[in-house]
């Protein structure tokens, strides 16, 4: 069991290493750019919910795909309140080079699951981590590969 928690952990990371590499940005900014692009003028809440991330490192990693040149934000016309995010031409260039799946091997896997199994899974995994007797919830809310 342990070898398998170590090879998820281990495959997770050499994927999001040859993200970089190729792309020159962590595998969460590409993840988000590739939300951006499946979605454009997503709000910065659209954007955290999507990758089941706080509002704030939302916010600092869209503002780390605008420093590379990457994505953009508008505010509204009619409700200068409401900032939209898009992905800008360069962002889809480096989308183009990513290696797949975009959003990590984990989230993609879980996504290819089946229902009931996903549903044991979770149990299983919210009892190791009462086990483990210690928590932290804010890391539940954090990147697997830091921004």
């Amino acid at each position: 069991m342990l070898q398998h928690v170590r090879e998820l952990f281990r495959v997770s990371q050499q994927h999001f290493k040859r993200v970089e590499a190729r792309c020159g940005v962590s595998g969460v900014q590409v993840w988000a750019a590739s939300e951006l692009k499946a979605r454009p003028g997503m709000t910065i809440s659209q954007l955290a919910n999507a990758l089941s991330i706080h509002l704030s490192t939302a916010s600092n990693l869209l503002d780390r795909l605008e420093d590379n040149g990457l994505a953009r934000r508008e505010r509204g016309k009619n409700d200068q309140r409401v900032v939209r995010a898009y992905i800008t031409p360069a962002g889809e260039t480096m989308l183009r080079r990513a290696p797949k799946p975009v959003q990590g091997v984990i989230p993609d896997a879980l996504d290819r699951m089946p229902g009931a199994a996903l549903t044991r899974l979770d149990q299983d995994l919210e009892k190791l981590l009462q086990f483990a007797r210690i928590r932290d919830r804010r890391a539940a809310m954090k990147p697997l590969a830091e921004p």
